[in-house]
């Protein structure tokens, strides 16, 4: 028979009493269902996961080789045009292919455009590089102004370019192709040409499965799954290990004083 005690103390790696082994047992498998839990889903996503590439990297590989060549239709330049905006919205595109996508977004829209509209394009890109410099020290009142003065010009840039490149004005990529233009209309150099394919496909392409494609409470599951069910697992596991171990003392007489 048990005899009463109110020592809690006990070893995690070398137990040496009944309940100590019990209670070391419990974690260590509470532990591995946690363990499993995460690691095992992640591993699941890597084993069931296919690169599937967005529209605009469809769209771009459908007209690349055209607009490369200098044999693309009005509606191959607006698509080539749209594609490369969808990932220059990006906030995960790093700083050397920003350049890359800018220079050629550049070079598309300007052999777009009439001369004197290049003129027009190429000043009021300087004057949005000016005006987004001065806010960054502004004071209240100016701010309110150079924020009125940026929309001006934005809006002077889109009259010009959005009807040549295809852009919807009530489209995100509206307020995108502004800040995507250089000053300067020059011919994409070779260096862009080849890495833009591999930029394209690099920020256009994501890793699906059925365990990212299937919803639940209208979250795609491997979300629900991460943000949601994990967080009650944990507390579950939490709450069972608190009325396991209540149990466990009783069973060995381990009382509070």
């Amino acid at each position: 028979m048990e005899t009463s005690s109110n020592n809690y103390d006990f070893s995690l790696f070398k137990p040496v009493s009944p309940y100590g082994r019990k209670n070391r047992n419990l974690i260590l498998t509470l532990g591995t269902i946690w363990f499993v839990a995460i690691f095992g889903f992640q591993l699941l996503l890597l084993i069931f996961q296919k690169p599937t590439p967005e529209k605009s990297l469809i769209t771009f590989e459908s007209v690349w080789d055209n607009v490369k060549s200098g044999q693309a239709s009005e509606q191959e330049k607006k698509d080539f045009v749209n594609s490369l905006i969808a990932v220059a919205g990006k906030s995960s595109v790093k700083p050397a292919d920003k350049t890359v996508l800018m220079n050629s977004i550049s070079w598309s829209v300007y052999n777009m455009v009439s001369d004197s509209e290049k003129v027009i394009l190429s000043v009021k890109v300087k004057e949005l590089a000016a005006v987004r410099k001065k806010l960054s020290s502004a004071s209240d009142k100016e701010y309110i102004t150079l924020k009125a003065d940026l929309q001006s010009i934005k809006n002077t840039i889109n009259t010009i370019a959005n009807e040549k490149t295809g852009v919807d004005p009530t489209n995100n990529k509206a307020a995108i192709l502004p800040y995507s233009l250089n000053p300067d209309f020059n011919d994409m150099e070779a260096s862009d040409t080849e890495a833009l394919p591999k930029i394209m496909k690099l920020y256009l392409t994501h890793n699906q499965s059925f365990l990212t494609d299937f919803k639940i409470l209208g979250f795609p599951f491997h979300y629900f799954y991460t943000a949601e069910f994990l967080l009650f697992l944990f507390v579950g596991l939490s709450l069972f290990y608190s009325i396991r171990i209540t149990k466990l003392q009783k069973q060995f007489s381990i009382k509070e004083e």
